[in-house]
């Protein structure tokens, strides 16, 4: 039945890096230990907790020392997603791509604490109660935390092998959005070098993205509105690093309607006058679009 489980992009990523750095079973998930692996200082304070980058690739924390050595750990590798994946002031970002990081934090914290890898090389006891309960013990965790990363499991194995009923292909490449050509609403045609992906909330609502990320590295054509299909399957991605004049946020305002069924069009010209024209990534989300359908 574990054969079925469907790994995430991100807890792929998470265990390609903890192997990267030999750390292969639970022991070696120590805060002490993990902190000398990727850089991080580690101060405790009775404040909130939180994690700073030093210089590139040199970190600092500061954990509540207010809480239980369970939940401190947690917070560890809330602020460890932080500083591996978001390093940047986030004050600078927009509210929905903070969000999104958060999000993506909450996600990181069940993939780190108890990596799907090492429950592999584990014999569970059969009966439920006892293997969330031995979860908790080896992984150091709340035992709350532990049921819910096994109900999590459980549902990645039933996700699994409902997949594995039907023909299932996996995208392996970036999927890029067909020419426009044809359509009255628009005269901005995807070129080879704009691609669509997908970020996806693989602990919420997996059904549909909840950011479309739209690239153009030689930058959009400003002056035209831009059709997006949104009624696609994309790749799915993780949550990409930035720098703040690199990627703008597209808002409601900035949508429109066009009555080819599937599509919205991004008044390119409003997320210029906001950004400028040295963006070369959209983000654009799906409340937004959702919020642009029902205005």
């Amino acid at each position: 039945m574990i054969k079925n489980y469907q790994t995430p992009p991100l807890e792929k990523k998470i265990s390609e890096l903890y192997q990267s750095h030999n750390i292969m079973e639970p022991s070696h998930l120590s805060i002490e230990l993990l902190a000398k692996k990727f850089n991080v200082w580690i101060h405790y304070h009775n404040k909130k907790s939180k994690g700073i980058e030093v210089s590139n690739g040199v970190y600092s924390m500061f954990l509540d020392n207010r809480l239980s050595e369970e939940s401190q750990r947690l917070e560890f590798f809330h602020e460890l997603c932080h500083l591996l994946r978001h390093a940047g002031n986030q004050l600078l970002m927009p509210e929905q791509f903070t969000k999104a990081q958060e999000i993506e934090a909450d996600r990181f914290i069940f993939y780190a604490a108890i990596p799907f890898f090492m429950i592999e090389k584990i014999s569970l006891p059969s009966n439920r109660a006892e293997a969330i309960g031995y979860l908790s013990r080896e992984f150091k965790v709340p035992l709350n935390f532990a049921k819910k990363r096994f109900e999590q499991i459980e549902d990645r194995i039933r996700q699994g092998l409902y997949l594995s009923t039907f023909k299932y292909i996996s995208a392996s490449e970036e999927t890029i959005c067909e020419s426009t050509e044809g359509s009255n609403n628009s005269t901005y045609g995807f070129g080879s070098e704009t691609r669509i992906q997908a970020y996806y909330n693989w602990d919420g609502d997996c059904s549909r993205p909840e950011i479309l990320i739209i690239e153009h590295p030689e930058g959009f054509d400003w002056d035209k509105p831009l059709d997006v299909e949104v009624d696609r399957n994309y790749e799915s991605c993780d949550l990409p690093s930035h720098t703040s004049r690199e990627f703008a946020t597209v808002l409601t305002g900035d949508l429109s309607i066009p009555s080819r069924r599937g599509y919205v069009t991004i008044n390119l010209s409003r997320v210029a006058w906001r950004h400028g024209t040295a963006v070369s990534r959209l983000y654009l989300p799906m409340e937004a679009i959702e919020d642009a359908i029902n205005f």
